[in-house]
């Protein structure tokens, strides 16, 4: 209907009719409607009704919302404030006539009938209803204040359990790191010595071979029987590869000692690029290629950044938790594909550092597995949500990992996620700790 019908119809109707908008928006009246109003139909078009009523805004949109939703009329009060300044009292009658579309609100129309005792009754019950609301409100507030109190005690319990779980943990780690420390570096040191008296043994060994080419029989024989050409060949090899193991290990010891860093309970400078790398050291083995998944590629955007203050191990845990989702989610996603979209959209984790202002710094790790819906986005960060499979994962990763970057640091972190296009989870941390903190 458009307001020109309408003043067509509203000519012959024996009742003071209005038409509007949801939102409110005066479209037309009749000739009985403007003489309460006290102003002319043209006047009043395309204003606010509630600019010429006494109720609140609140409960005038409440009133035309329920209206906009309704083909049978919805009794309701107004108070229609008059040009000369008096104030007429109103029962109203409102339905739609058009509903929203297309992004358009919907249209009402709304009668008005002169009636004092019946406006006092809406009064009064329009002010119970509002004393029931506060109450409800009230209660609401005083519930959700003590949910509140109740998560952060929740909070507060989880990360004490698992910092401690971790601070018990580090320290085995760290036992272990220590002890298998001293033989490796032990075994280590001695390669390169072996290795050169091997090398003088062959070199004599030519020698002999060189002056004295037909051996006695007895020699000969036993030449033969250990394959020494052979030997010559392997040994050489085997301590390459020996040098190459305990090189291997020694990366690992540190990696673990980097990553626990429990000799850094307090706020400390430390090179995040060091933290980093020692996790993915220490995830090395998730992120091989095997049987039935490829190799994942990490692919590393270090910008020169400055030593920052933080609680290294804890922020050591944040990486941890967040590359082993990334692995998991790449693993989900690629043991579904073919050896064909494999080779053409690799699975990979990019890492990106930056200065954020001069004084921040943020992380970005992201991946192109499965990615994450937006209802599950909203309870990424609660405890005990998780998308995994029992025994797989307890829910408290991220949650954690929320405490320690926004609570212990006073930074930000937060997701970036498309079902299809992968993740990125990007963390904002002050480079000056301590400054934050005295603040």
């Amino acid at each position: 209907m458009t307001p020109e019908q309408f003043i067509e119809l509203a000519r012959v109707l024996p009742e003071p009719s209005l038409f509007l908008t949801q939102k409110g928006e005066i479209l037309a009246m009749n000739k009985l409607a403007s003489s309460i109003f006290g102003y002319r139909s043209k006047d009043l078009q395309g204003q606010q009704i509630y600019d010429f009523v006494k109720e609140s805004e609140n409960i005038v949109t409440e009133y035309l919302q329920a209206c906009s939703r309704n083909r049978k009329m919805v009794i309701g009060s107004l108070t229609i404030c008059t040009a000369d300044g008096a104030n007429v009292v109103c029962r109203s009658r409102g339905a739609v006539v058009e509903p929203a579309s297309s992004g358009l609100p919907a249209k009402i129309f709304l009668r008005l009938e002169k009636n004092n005792n019946a406006n006092n009754n809406f009064i009064i019950l329009n002010q119970k209803i509002e004393q029931l609301k506060s109450e409800i409100g009230h209660r609401r507030k005083a519930e959700h204040q003590l949910k509140d109190t109740l998560n952060k005690l929740q909070k507060t319990q989880i990360q004490l359990i698992h910092q401690e779980k971790l601070s018990a943990l580090g320290q085995m780690a760290a036992g272990i790191a220590h002890e298998i420390n001293n033989p490796v570096s032990f075994i280590h040191g001695n390669i390169l010595p072996a290795k050169e008296y091997a090398e003088d043994l062959l070199r004599l060994i030519r020698l002999y071979q060189k002056h004295y080419p037909n051996p006695v029989p007895e020699i000969q024989e036993e030449i033969d029987e250990i394959d020494l050409d052979f030997l010559v060949e392997d040994l050489t090899k085997l301590l390459k590869s020996m040098s190459f193991g305990t090189t291997r290990i020694c990366e690992i010891v540190k990696s673990m000692r980097t990553f626990t860093r429990l000799d850094e309970a307090e706020i400390k400078q430390v090179n995040i690029h060091d933290g980093i790398d020692s996790t993915l050291m220490i995830l090395q083995h998730r992120l091989k290629e095997m049987s039935n998944l490829p190799q994942i590629q990490v692919l590393k955007n270090y910008e020169e950044i400055p030593q920052i203050e933080c609680y290294s191990g804890q922020l050591n845990q944040v990486f941890m938790n967040i590359f082993s989702n990334s692995i998991d989610a790449l693993q989900e996603c690629y043991e579904q594909k073919s050896i064909q979209e494999i080779n053409e959209n690799p699975p990979q984790i990019r890492i990106q550092t930056a200065v954020l202002n001069h004084d921040w710094v943020t992380i970005r790790i992201a991946d192109n597995g499965t990615g994450i819906n937006e209802e599950v986005k909203l309870k990424l960060f609660d405890p005990f949500f998780t998308t995994k499979d029992i025994g797989k994962g307890t829910g408290l990763g991220l949650s954690i990992s929320y405490g320690i970057i926004v609570e212990k640091h006073g930074g930000n972190i937060f997701c970036n996620s498309e079902v299809g296009k992968g993740t990125e989870f990007v963390i904002q941390i002050p480079i000056q700790l301590s400054m934050i903190q005295a603040a």
